[in-house]
């Protein structure tokens, strides 16, 4: 009995080993990194460059706020010890409520950003899957990985540059 299963098992150790052997002379395998593909990309590029903008007019408010807060806090300090108890404590909580207030903003502008960000990488990111099925049948490809997933790989199956290249070629037609 000890024997048959020996045998059963080697067997189907040695049909596993036969087929994973075949299954790798026919796998073809590429990774790409998107983080790059974006960063280099004129589509990427003019996306950052949105986000950007968009991010500096965040930051001025921001910056405007946190000058007046600034002044508040000066100011405090400067008259405190001549104001009174009531007058002390009407400009602390103002100067609490212009903190609470900044806090806020900061939150929603961060928020903002992120909707903006993933608004204009949308099609960007669109283009790219596209842009990887298409090789990915072309040129027979059996699996595409993000790199990030990667832990070695040859650099003849990195598709990063190839698919930079057709996707700005896509956004200049």
């Amino acid at each position: 009995m000890k024997k048959v299963s020996m045998v059963l098992v080697m067997a189907v150790a040695l049909i596993f080993t036969a087929t994973a052997a075949m299954a790798q002379q026919n796998a073809k395998i590429g990774f790409v990194d998107i983080q790059k593909v974006i960063n280099d990309s004129e589509p990427g590029k003019k996306a950052k460059e949105a986000l950007e903008v968009h991010i500096k007019g965040h930051q001025t408010k921001i910056e405007e706020k946190e000058k007046a807060i600034d002044t508040m806090k000066a100011d405090l300090e400067k008259k405190g010890s001549a104001l009174s108890e009531d007058a002390k404590k009407k400009k602390q909580d103002e100067m609490a409520t212009a903190v609470r207030d900044l806090k806020r903003m900061a939150a929603e502008a961060q928020e903002e950003v992120r909707k903006k960000e993933a608004d204009l990488t949308k099609d960007v990111f669109s283009d790219i899957r596209s842009i990887i099925r298409q090789i990915g049948k072309d040129d027979g490809y059996t699996a595409i990985l993000e790199s990030g997933a990667v832990l070695y790989s040859m650099d003849s199956v990195d598709l990063t540059d190839k698919i930079v290249k057709k996707l700005n070629d896509l956004k200049k037609k």
